[in-house]
């Protein structure tokens, strides 16, 4: 009995890394933003989810998209762009990406997958 007792104290220790490999999830740890408000005072490579409309272009693969929140820059790679598609200010989109923050500019949003919802 005594081995046995023995023989299980060694190999909780073993077991433990493996019982301690999930994951904590606070409150906002992974609370994806859901509106330009929200995405503004996150930190950087933040998932985002947003809806609303591009509303212009503002350089090369640069756009000023808006929601009901507000404003901000988002950068859609030329191959992420929905072929096929016009995209006017009057367009519904929903942007996927990460928030992207600098020292010396505002917080833009890199975006990795446009879905055109509706052409209103």
């Amino acid at each position: 009995m005594n081995r046995l007792f023995a023989l299980a104290l060694l190999a909780t220790p073993a077991l433990a890394p493996s019982m301690a490999q999930g994951q904590y999830v606070g409150a906002d740890d992974y609370a994806i933003a859901s509106t330009v408000a929200e995405a503004c005072v996150q930190r950087d490579e933040h998932p985002v989810v947003l809806q609303g409309t591009l509303v212009a272009k503002v350089g090369h693969e640069r756009y000023r998209f808006r929601d009901a929140t507000g404003e901000i820059e988002v950068e859609i790679d030329d191959d992420e762009r929905p072929r096929h598609r016009t995209i006017d200010a009057s367009t519904q989109v929903e942007l996927h990406g990460e928030v992207d923050t600098h020292l010396f500019k505002p917080t833009d949003i890199d975006v990795d997958h446009v879905h055109v919802m509706s052409a209103q």
